[in-house]
């Protein structure tokens, strides 16, 4: 069994434009407070990582870049710290995720809280792929 290697690096960034308007077009949603994320699975060979991922953090509720970049930073790492979870199920079954996280809540919350969310998260999004 391999350690599990805590890392978020670039390539597990979600930054293709194409693909995001893809996700808000034709990607299925799951609901976790305090997040709304869209998902597109696929069945694509030869990929490193199994798994991408990109957040978004309203500027209606947040109206300081200093307010939503500190937000999207404690959900990065909640989830760079949880991904393991989420690519055993990937791995297991063979599919790949592109994952679009939009934090929802109107307040800064704790990190428990968002990785409370995000585990949760990755728990019905698992359950998607069985």
């Amino acid at each position: 069994m391999q350690p599990v290697k805590y890392t978020l690096k670039k390539e597990e960034r979600l930054k293709s434009r194409k693909m995001i308007t893809e996700l808000f077009h034709s990607g299925k949603i799951i609901h976790s407070y305090p997040f709304k994320a869209l998902y597109i699975l696929s069945e694509e060979k030869n990929k490193e990582f199994h798994a991408q991922f990109a957040v978004s953090v309203s500027k209606k509720n947040f109206k300081h870049a200093v307010e939503r970049n500190y937000i999207k930073r404690k959900v990065r790492e909640t989830y760079r710290l949880n991904k393991h979870l989420l690519y055993k199920e990937l791995i297991r079954n063979n599919k790949n995720v592109y994952l679009f996280v939009i934090y929802t809540a109107t307040e800064d919350l704790h990190i428990t809280l968002i990785e409370k969310g995000i585990k949760n998260l990755i728990a019905k999004l698992s359950k998607k792929l069985s």
